[in-house]
C-alpha cells in the first residue's frame, strides 16, 4: 500500500457511518480486515480463517414482496453466513429486522432431500450509533433458545444457529481500549479513528485499515457523498421528529375523545408507527436527491440509499 499521511493531518472520514464501512471492510482485496474484525466481535465462535464477500442485494420473492441490501453480506470457511448493518439512525426493532434479513438468506440454502441440520449458521451484527437498549454495557448477544431460566438467561440448550450481534458505539469507552483486547481496539477505531493510540497501528490489519481510510478520506468524491449522506440523515432526523410528535398528537387526541385509556394507547402506538415509517421513507428521498443533485451516479445513490435503480431512476424523472 502506498505510504500515506500522518492520520493528525488528515480530517477523517467516520468509520461508524455506513458509507465509509463499507469502503473499507466491503472489499475483496480488505477481506484480512474484515477478518480480524469479525474474529474480534465472535470471539472464536467461530474463528474465520477465509471468507467471502457476496452481494448484498436479495431480491424479492414476490411481486409485492420486500427485497434487502445489507452493508456486508458474507460466508466464511466454515460455511457460517453472516450479514453486517452499520445503523446511522433508529429506525425501529433490530431484532426483527435482523430476523427477516435473515430469513431472506436462507432460501437458496435447503434443497429437497436435505436434513434441516444441513442450515448454515447465520449471524447477524448490527453495529449502532444510538443507544438501541437500555441496557448498560455494549454488546448483546440475542440467540434462538429453547427456554429460559426465570432471570430471563439463555438456558444450556440455547442454540448458536441463528445468532443477532447488537454493539452500540456509544457505550463504548474508547479511552480504554487495550492492545491485549482487539475487540476494543477496533471499536476505538470504528469510533473514533483520529484519536487512537499509535500502538494499536501495530496490529498490521488495524495499520491498513487506518491507511485505508486515509486515503478514502482524501478523495474528493467520497467525502462529497459522505457530506451529502450527512446533510440527508440529519433531515431524515429532523422531519421523522416532527412526524412523530405530530403523529403522537393527534393519536392522543383521538384517544382522549374517545375517553378510553385503551383506545389512547393504540391510537398512539400507530401515530408513532406511522410517523417514523414516513419520516424514514422521506429521508431516504431526500438522501437521493440531494445526491442526484450533485451529479451522483444512479449506482452510487442506490447503494447508498438501498433504493433500488427503478426507484432512483423515477425520482430522477419526476
Amino acid at each position: 500500500m502506498r505510504k500515506v499521511k500522518n492520520a493528525e493531518n488528515v480530517d477523517l472520514l467516520l468509520p461508524r457511518y455506513d458509507f465509509v464501512f463499507k469502503g473499507l471492510f466491503g472489499r475483496d482485496d480488505h477481506k484480512q480486515m474484515l477478518i480480524s474484525l469479525l474474529n474480534a466481535i465472535l470471539d472464536g465462535n467461530p474463528f474465520i480463517q477465509d471468507i467471502t464477500l457476496e452481494n448484498t442485494d436479495i431480491t424479492k420473492d414476490m411481486e409485492d414482496g420486500k427485497s434487502v441490501r445489507l452493508d456486508i453480506r458474507a460466508t466464511t470457511d466454515d460455511k457460517t453466513k453472516i450479514q453486517i448493518e452499520i445503523q446511522c439512525q433508529d429506525e425501529g426493532n433490530i431484532v426483527n429486522r435482523a430476523a427477516f434479513d435473515q430469513s431472506k438468506m436462507l432460501p437458496e440454502e435447503l434443497h429437497e432431500g436435505d436434513e434441516y441440520d444441513s442450515l448454515p449458521n447465520l449471524i447477524s451484527i448490527w453495529i449502532t450509533n444510538y443507544n438501541e437498549t437500555d441496557r448498560n454495557y455494549h454488546t448483546h448477544k440475542i440467540r434462538f433458545m429453547y427456554e429460559e431460566d426465570p432471570a430471563g438467561n439463555p438456558a444450556a440448550s440455547a442454540s448458536d444457529k441463528f445468532r443477532i450481534f447488537i454493539i452500540e458505539l456509544k457505550k463504548i469507552d474508547e479511552k480504554h481500549a487495550k492492545i491485549s483486547d482487539l475487540f476494543s481496539v477496533w471499536m476505538a477505531f470504528l469510533k473514533a479513528p483520529q484519536t487512537i493510540s499509535p500502538e494499536f497501528l501495530t496490529i498490521k490489519e488495524v495499520k491498513e485499515a487506518m491507511e485505508s481510510l486515509i486515503h478514502l478520506s482524501q478523495d474528493p468524491e467520497a467525502r462529497r457523498i459522505y457530506n451529502l449522506r450527512l446533510k440527508a440523515q440529519n433531515d431524515a432526523i429532523n422531519a421523522r421528529s416532527h412526524d412523530i410528535n405530530k403523529a403522537r398528537r393527534e393519536g392522543e387526541a383521538r384517544g382522549e375523545a374517545r375517553g378510553e385509556a385503551r383506545g389512547e394507547r393504540r391510537g398512539i402506538e400507530k401515530g408513532i408507527e406511522k410517523g417514523i415509517e414516513k419520516g424514514r421513507a422521506e429521508g431516504i428521498k431526500k438522501t437521493a436527491i440531494s445526491m442526484l443533485a450533485e451529479g451522483v451516479s444512479i449506482d452510487i445513490v442506490s447503494k447508498c440509499t438501498k433504493l433500488s435503480i427503478d426507484e432512483i431512476k423515477s425520482l430522477k424523472n419526476d
